[in-house]
């Protein structure tokens, strides 16, 4: 039976990680899925992980193309689903129970939503922060959102499958490649949702295969070059390329006072947790 919900993972080096996505998904209380694990040429004990996890659960799929590339395996994610909806799923992060359920209703009611994503909380280990970031729950503020910041979480975003295949698929760039697909999408005419909920917990920490890759300055920029994108493709106002401008020198604000820039300039919405 083909399943409505196909959850797409892709796994680098995941064994320390095990005690978070894992019991996340599997508790969740919508169970029409699949889970999609693409183990992206891992070098510790990740494959044995996997393949215990789908000897357990018929519901898990574990493929193993060798070393992709985070974008690359992500697609090759995609590509192997056979639900309706693709919702995305960081190995190194939590899904709250209900997440499945809530985004799957709503995008079952609108059928002219593409994405929806929801309310998640950052625990930020290399700032020593935690707290619940809340982007718009309407179309017109998160289009405006993507010229100011990312405002889906990718590890807590649901979409359709033929938003995915109408965009051609993630662009194969290194970084960003979830942000550019919403450009994308939005481009082609799919309109965004955002549940008020908090969904999940997103991780930053240093030893993340991902967070090792990049430079926190280069990836500023190149935040900054998607979000002048953004009001390019998408007609925003021109005044919005501020904050494609204001993203360079975010780089270089003191971490302590990253959260007031944040919330009081560039008007993202957090509470502490």
């Amino acid at each position: 039976m083909t399943p409505k919900v196909s959850v797409v993972t892709t796994v680098y080096n995941g064994e320390p990680y095990v005690d978070r996505a894992i019991p996340g998904i599997l508790a969740q209380t919508f169970t029409d899925f699949e889970w999609i694990l693409v183990n992206d040429g891992s070098r510790d004990r990740t494959a044995e992980i996997l393949q215990e996890l789908a000897s357990r659960d018929s519901r898990v799929r574990v493929f193993s193309p060798g070393r992709l590339g985070l974008t690359a395996a992500a697609n090759y994610g995609v590509m192997q689903a056979r639900g309706e909806y693709i919702a995305r799923q960081d190995f190194d992060d939590r899904s709250y129970p209900d997440r499945l359920q809530l985004q799957v209703s709503l995008l079952d009611a609108h059928q002219e939503v593409g994405v929806v994503g929801g309310y998640f909380l950052v625990v930020d280990d290399t700032r020593g922060e935690r707290y619940v970031r809340m982007p718009p729950a309407e179309h017109p503020a998160i289009i405006m959102e993507l010229a100011k910041s990312i405002p889906f979480a990718n590890t807590v975003a649901m979409f359709r499958r033929k938003v995915w295949s109408d965009a051609g698929g993630y662009p194969e760039v290194a970084d960003l490649e979830d942000q550019l697909l919403w450009i994308a999408a939005a481009k082609l005419g799919w309109r965004f949702a955002s549940i008020p909920v908090v969904l999940g917990e997103h991780f930053i920490h240093e030893t993340s295969f991902f967070h090792r890759s990049f430079k926190y300055v280069d990836r500023q920029r190149n935040l900054a070059r998607v979000q002048a994108k953004a009001v390019r493709d998408l007609g925003l106002p021109r005044w919005m390329y501020l904050y494609a401008l204001g993203r360079y020198a975010y780089a270089y604000i003191p971490s302590g006072l990253k959260r007031i820039v944040r919330r009081r300039v560039m008007g993202w919405q957090e509470r502490d947790a």
